[in-house]
Formats: C-alpha cells, structure tokens, sequence
C-alpha cells in the first residue's frame, strides 16, 4: 500500500494528531529524526491492493467496509451491532459526491446526522468539502488548494469564520511536514512525516507520535500512537498507546 492507498484509508479514519499539538515551534519538531527499519509484520499477508474489510480499535471490532460493483466504498457500518453507518455516492466521472452520516437506535428508523458534499476542479483535485447538519448547526467547510497536482493548504471554516488552516511541504511527492495555524496567533504546530520504501512508516508531532506497520505487500495492518502524559518529562514516559488493526478481503 503506497503513500496514496494509506491517504485514502486515513479519509475515512481520521487521526489529527495535530490538533493536540501544544504550538512548540519547528525546530523542537524536527531535533530528533528516527530511523525506523521494523516497520513489517511477519505471519500476515494480503493480496496487492486488498480491498480493507474491517478496522479494530483497541482490540475491539470498529468498522465494516462494503463496496459497489467498481470497487468503490459504498457504505461503512460502525460497531458490533451497528450503532452508526456511512453511505457513499459519486457522480458520473466516478468522484465521490456526497457522504451521509447516520446513527441507529433501537426499534427507530435510522436518523441522519449529517451530510458532507465534495466538489472538485477541472483536473479532479478536491476543491472543497462542506458538512451540513440535520439539527441546524452552523455548515463546517475544508477548502483545498493546490499547486503542480500537489495539495499545498487546507483552511478550515465554521461557518464564515476562518478556524485554523494547514501549510504541506513535499520531499519530491511525498508529503514530509504539516504545519497548522490558528488566525491572530504567532505559534503553530506541526506534524512531520517519515517514510520508507514510499511507506509512511512513522509520524511525529509536538508531543505525540505515531507507527505504522504493513505487510510484505504494502497493506497497512497495524497503527499505534503514543501520546506521553502531558505530566511527563520523558518523551516515552507515562505513555498513552491508542491502536488499529486492519483486515481486508
């Protein structure tokens, strides 16, 4: 699984790190560089570019992919008995089109709690996402920009207010740095990447970290993050492990 594969799987499974981050500045990010060659699991091996079929959390069952007759996501079920679900729909030139979002109760029909709408530029690029709530909250927007066929910035807005943005810096085409702002605030966080074989294998952010390890096939089938207590002064002390596993067809 490329760099591209995994970007797909972390748009349905979001992990912003960098959101925790404590505003340290660049240069404290970047004072230790690891170098990660452990990044395989043995005993494990899918088929090249397996379609993912179920995400654990914390040991326990999270999520079930299901696909149409491209190959594409048409719907994911979350929790043992299906507590939530995600529908999937794309127009004709095959880009997702709309994302809606429901909650199950018992004995009641499904209730949609949101809905997210993509649009896109002449070459395909996602210009932006709006999310719409069913109970009148304020429309939540990620506009996207880009520059030579590479994502450069991403501005977050709750309504028409500017709530923070991301800057991505490149190594050739693979993204290395995310530096997040907040509007009116000098300081920002930031998140670095590492990679191996064209893997991301390893990413580091102001006070947290988190692997990713893969089979011999490039399947991503195992995330952990570290998050040290904000009480410790060690940087592996006291650390909180969150994990994912994944299993595909």
């Amino acid at each position: 699984m490329k760099a591209h594969k995994l970007s797909f799987i972390a748009m349905i499974f979001v992990f912003l790190p960098i959101l925790l981050s404590c505003g340290k500045n660049e240069k404290d990010n970047k004072s230790l560089a690891p170098v990660i060659h452990d990044y395989r699991i043995d005993g494990v091996l899918y088929g090249k570019d397996s379609k993912l079929k179920h995400v654990y959390h914390q040991g326990s069952f999270n999520s079930e992919y299901q696909y149409d007759e491209f190959e594409r996501i048409s719907r994911i079920n979350y929790g043992v008995e299906t507590y939530a679900y995600e529908v999937y729909h794309y127009n004709t030139k095959g880009e997702l089109e709309n994302r809606y979002s429901y909650t199950v109760f018992p004995d009641k029909s499904p209730v949609l709690n949101h809905t997210v709408v993509y649009l896109y530029d002449a070459k395909g690029n996602k210009e932006k996402e709006e999310t719409e709530f069913s109970d009148g909250r304020e429309t939540e927007c990620n506009l996207y920009k880009y520059s030579d066929g590479k994502l450069t910035k991403r501005e977050r807005y709750e309504g028409n207010r500017l709530t923070y943005y991301i800057v991505y810096e490149y190594k050739g085409d693979l993204p290395v740095m995310e530096k997040f702002y907040v509007p009116g605030e000098d300081d920002f966080a930031t998140t670095e990447h590492f990679y191996e074989e064209g893997l991301l294998v390893y990413s580091k952010w102001n006070w947290g970290s988190e692997r990713n390890y893969y089979d011999k096939n490039d399947n991503l089938i195992k995330r952990v993050a570290n998050i040290p207590s904000l009480s410790s002064s060690g940087y592996d002390a006291a650390a909180f492990y969150i994990t994912w596993e994944y299993e595909y067809f």
